[in-house]
């Protein structure tokens, strides 16, 4: 029975998304192991959006600008049915690939994004990981409010990665320009339950990457798994890492019981019942995953299995 795609709305943005959406980076072609194809990536945008699905999640560094070129070229005369967010702040023209998040800098990043998407506006704009040391050197909210008063972007927030940098831009946000954030969190990854609240409590709009923990929450894969060379889960996920992880895999295993048919639909279903949670964003290469993403909408899981998830040991990036 094919279920319908239900909708959230985006904290203070007012922007109503699907609760499940579409993460884009695996898309781009590189750090996911075997590139995905363009025919794949087309297929899975198309079928998402047939299904419901309206939040689409990239980036100008994912594939260094092949993702977001994807997503534009896909839905060239579409845009107006699809909620697009995009990020800037990798330097992924030079090797070191580094970080920037100087206004000036920012500017041009958001003008390269909107020609690669063929628009004249971005729905949702977020700075990509300023850490600490950039919030201490550059005002990351004055970059927010040029982008949001230059008229290209209708909404400003952050995509961030660890707990630490993200609370001291919450705490330090006194003028309330973080309208989005967007953090990786699932049931084994514990490093952003606090943050949760907090941009809830502020009426930020939270949104999740990593739902399905780079893919190890869909079951495929295990201690003696090899990945590919630039894939970017080789250096985490590694055996000792999965042996560490096995008992809170054993207990996931055990949840999947109707109404959940398998684990990806738990993962996603688990996040998608955690209060401020309004989006997950799985990524994926072709129809076929981007369906099985799709499946977990609307998914309801009960107190006690929501317990049991809460009560694995999982793991915190520091």
């Amino acid at each position: 029975m094919e279920r319908i795609v239900q909708y959230n709305t985006l904290g203070k943005t007012g922007l109503r998304v699907s609760d499940v959406g579409f993460g884009a980076w695996a898309i781009g072609g590189m750090d996911w192991g075997s590139r995905a194809q363009d025919e794949d990536a087309v297929a899975a945008l198309n079928v998402s959006l047939e299904r419901g699905v309206n939040f689409f999640d990239t980036c100008d560094a994912y594939g260094d600008g092949h993702s977001e070129e994807l997503i534009g070229e896909c839905f060239r005369g579409r845009r107006h049915d699809v909620i697009i967010a995009t990020k800037g702040g990798t330097n992924f023209r030079i090797p070191e690939r580094s970080r920037n998040f100087n206004p000036d800098y920012i500017m041009m990043c958001v003008d390269e994004s909107l020609r690669r998407l063929q628009t004249d506006y971005i729905d949702l704009y977020l700075l990509h990981v300023p850490v600490l040391e950039w919030q201490q050197k550059t005002d990351i909210y004055a970059t927010l409010k040029a982008v949001k008063q230059s008229g290209k972007a209708r909404h400003v927030g952050l995509a961030m990665w660890r707990a630490a940098d993200t609370v001291h831009a919450l705490e330090h946000d006194t003028d309330g320009v973080i309208e989005a954030l967007e953090c990786p969190f699932n049931i084994l990854n514990k490093t952003n339950v606090e943050v949760i609240r907090m941009a809830s409590e502020r009426g930020i709009g939270v949104f999740t990457s990593e739902p399905l923990a780079a893919g190890i929450l869909t079951g495929k894969y295990s201690a003696s798994s090899q990945f590919a060379a630039g894939d970017h889960r080789a250096k985490f996920w590694t055996p000792e890492r999965f042996a560490s992880l096995e008992p809170d895999m054993d207990v996931i295993r055990s949840c999947v019981r109707e109404p959940v048919e398998n684990m990806t639909q738990l993962a996603l279903a688990y996040i998608l019942n955690v209060p401020g949670i309004s989006c997950v964003i799985p990524g994926c290469k072709n129809a076929r995953q981007a369906l099985d993403n799709i499946s977990a909408s609307g998914l309801r899981l009960n107190k006690d299995i929501m317990r049991i998830l809460r009560s694995t040991n999982g793991f915190i990036y520091q």
